[in-house]
């Protein structure tokens, strides 16, 4: 999830993309559990390790496990699809409560079954690094759109630079500053650190942006 990328203008070569998912997972809201584990996930769970499962056998094994209609069958497996193939390490994606709307910085998938594969548990998942929280007024109309999706995951149909998050990132989430090694730095490099996190807050690349505003407010909780 280190890997700069250009995401400005929707150029040919971008491969930055962005997705909403929903945080209700077995009818029980998950944004604190996501937020403080820093994952993401999908239910399902029933299905084993999706990498060890080819695709044309997800349906197969849907239709055995869980009793879907035609409709859900359809939605479950373009869920799947998205989750486990589409989305990429570096991709974003929001998750969002009655106020904020969350970004975060996608992992690869995982597939967790230490607790079980009980249908009220989450095994389907990819952790997330959380940059920061930004108020639901504040988004724009293209990312309310993608937010008001009632798709379990929906991508962003736009080129990011359109969702323009970094306008609004304005507060870290305090998960993430719990997570902060204690390392000791000399206040000569710290200094220099900042002093190049600030100027990356220029860059051209909405990325390098968010991630550099997200470093200086985690550095200002401290």
């Amino acid at each position: 999830m280190d890997n700069y990328v250009h995401m400005n203008d929707g150029e040919e070569g971008d491969t930055v993309n962005l997705y909403h998912i929903l945080t209700t997972v077995y009818g029980i809201n998950r944004v604190t559990s996501f937020l403080e584990d820093n994952f993401i996930g999908i239910a399902w769970s029933g299905l084993g390790d999706l990498e060890h499962t080819p695709p044309e056998q997800w349906k197969e094994q849907l239709v055995q496990h869980y009793s879907l209609s035609e409709t859900e069958l359809t939605s479950a497996l373009a869920t799947l699809h998205m989750f486990a193939i589409l989305m990429q390490d570096g991709d974003y994606v929001l998750i969002s409560d009655d106020e904020w709307t969350y970004v975060g910085d996608i992992g690869d998938y995982y597939y967790d079954d230490s607790s079980g594969t009980e249908d009220d548990l989450i095994c389907h998942r990819r952790g997330v690094t959380w940059l920061g929280r930004i108020p639901l007024a504040e988004l724009n109309d293209k990312v309310q759109v993608l937010r008001n999706d009632s798709s379990i995951l929906a991508k962003f149909e736009h080129p990011i630079s359109e969702a323009q998050l970094d306008r609004g990132l304005a507060v870290s989430v305090a998960s993430e500053a719990n997570n902060v090694h204690t390392t000791k730095v000399d206040e000569a490099t710290v200094q220099a650190a900042l002093h190049v996190l600030k100027e990356a807050l220029h860059s051209e690349e909405e990325e390098l942006r968010v991630r550099a505003a997200s470093a200086i407010l985690q550095y200002a909780k401290l």
